[in-house]
């Protein structure tokens, strides 16, 4: 088993919350949480593995980025990986309002784009639908809470 299969276990265990996990110096969140977190924090997006997302910050930055994750409202969960010991424990469980139901879900173009690669016509069509979508998604989001 791969990390990034971990990873999706992880996330499967854990729906609607952002799951993230150290992976070397970094903790990492996949998927449809890489791309929550892209536009809630400005994380920069790549690639993982072909059609899989990936955001990530370095294990010093831990305490900002709970800070920040707490702030967006987001239930969220933060795994250590001890690699010596094989041992995956829990640092932080945080119950937020906000659950993660992004719909964009593993698109590589999504990664080609925030690594500025030449897009061709039906990858940017792709991209510029679904920045729409998400517009609208976000507006209807905000007249909700609005109302409650």
């Amino acid at each position: 088993m791969s990390f990034c299969d971990m990873m999706e276990i992880l996330k499967e265990k854990n729906s609607g919350r952002i799951v993230l996990c150290n992976n070397g110096s970094f903790y990492v969140a996949i998927g449809n949480d890489a791309i929550a977190l892209n536009k809630e924090l400005g994380l920069q997006l790549s690639c993982m593995k072909k059609g899989l997302c990936k955001v990530g910050f370095p294990i010093n930055a831990l305490e900002k980025y709970m800070g920040l994750l707490i702030e967006t409202g987001y239930s969220f969960i933060i795994y250590d990986f001890n690699s010596e010991k094989e041992e995956l424990g829990i640092i932080i469980s945080c119950g937020g309002r906000r659950l993660n139901w992004e719909i964009a879900k593993n698109k590589c173009f999504t990664c080609e784009k925030s690594k500025d690669k030449k897009i061709d016509k039906y990858t940017n069509a792709l991209i510029k639908m679904r920045e729409e979508e998400e517009k609208e998604e976000r507006e209807l989001k905000e007249i909700e809470e609005d109302e409650e």
